[in-house]
């Protein structure tokens, strides 16, 4: 079945948020995405256009076979506007949240969309959370479940789909359509801590991590041994792109639903808290200078954990 969805509003226009908005724009939906500041939004549009102009570039230089045209780039634009008024996704479809991935953050951003009077369909873009907690704030939680892209939006293909306890069957077929309307391949999961994805993949990204923190591996080696594995990006550059940040809360969520075992190491808890998230703002394990590496932080290169 077809979703019928015709306008998208995303809120949030981070990494993932103006992700999802590049595609959905890029796909023919009319779609607007909302956030706090005039600032904020106009960084965001600019990472975009940014985004669609390398896809020109790539379709010019594959001849045709990769990216897109100058003309499609222009048709993504015209879909595309911004606002930092809510109450312009009272107009959509389907409401996708993007914000940070905190509980509490997104249930209240849930509740105010509610109270304004939303009442269509809204999904998360949670990577861990319950997606039955989050829809306890919503009017309607029959039409709320979760949809979990990929980092980054634009290229990555999977989409996992999460189903709450009271998502309706008509909810699930629609965003499912959707999914695969936004040229992304669906992947259904349980509503449990991490649902598929990052169960499987957080504790590899944390092992990595205990590799480079107990002096095993260097960051450039630990990212050099999933290539054994026909991956493409090794885990510690993939943590400075998902952010660290992002990853220790999804962490965090496992490690309290799942047991100790799940639990952040020590090197990841202090370099968020002094600040290094990543690729997003130019530090992580790695320094970065518009989107390109450009060394190992030196305060990763130096630290051990010392076991006694």
């Amino acid at each position: 079945m077809p979703s019928h969805i015709r306008k998208v509003g995303v809120v949030g226009i981070g990494l993932m948020g103006g992700g999802i908005a590049q595609v959905a724009a890029t796909r023919g939906f009319e779609t607007v995405v909302v956030d706090l500041t005039a600032e904020i939004l106009e960084k965001g549009t600019s990472r975009i256009r940014q985004s669609l102009e390398r896809l020109v570039q790539s379709h010019e230089i594959s001849g045709g076979k990769a990216g897109i045209s100058i003309g499609e780039k222009d048709k993504a634009l015209a879909q595309l506007s911004a606002s930092t008024d809510r109450r312009v996704l009272l107009q959509c479809d389907i409401v996708i949240e993007a914000i940070v991935e905190n509980e509490d953050a997104k249930k209240d951003l849930i509740g105010a969309v509610a109270r304004m009077g939303f009442d269509k369909m809204l999904v998360s873009n949670t990577s861990s959370i319950s997606i039955t907690r989050l829809s306890s704030v919503y009017s309607h939680p029959d039409r709320f479940m979760g949809m979990h892209f990929m980092n980054p939006v634009p290229v990555q293909p999977g989409c996992e789909l999460i189903r709450g306890l009271l998502t309706s069957n008509e909810t699930w077929q629609r965003v499912t359509a959707f999914c695969q309307e936004l040229g992304k391949e669906p992947i259904s999961a349980e509503d449990k801590a991490g649902f598929g994805i990052n169960r499987m993949f957080v504790p590899f990204l944390m092992e990595a991590v205990k590799v480079v923190e107990e002096g095993i591996m260097s960051c450039e080696d630990a990212d050099k041994t999933p290539l054994c594995l026909g991956h493409k990006m090794g885990p510690i550059t993939t943590l400075d792109f998902v952010g660290l940040d992002t990853t220790l809360a999804i962490a965090e969520v496992l490690r309290r639903e799942l047991g100790p075992g799940y639990g952040p190491p020590d090197l990841l808890r202090k370099l968020v808290a002094a600040g290094f998230c990543g690729a997003k703002n130019g530090k992580g394990f790695y320094l970065w200078e518009k989107g390109k590496k450009t060394g190992v932080n030196p305060a990763v290169a130096r630290y051990r954990r010392r076991a006694f």
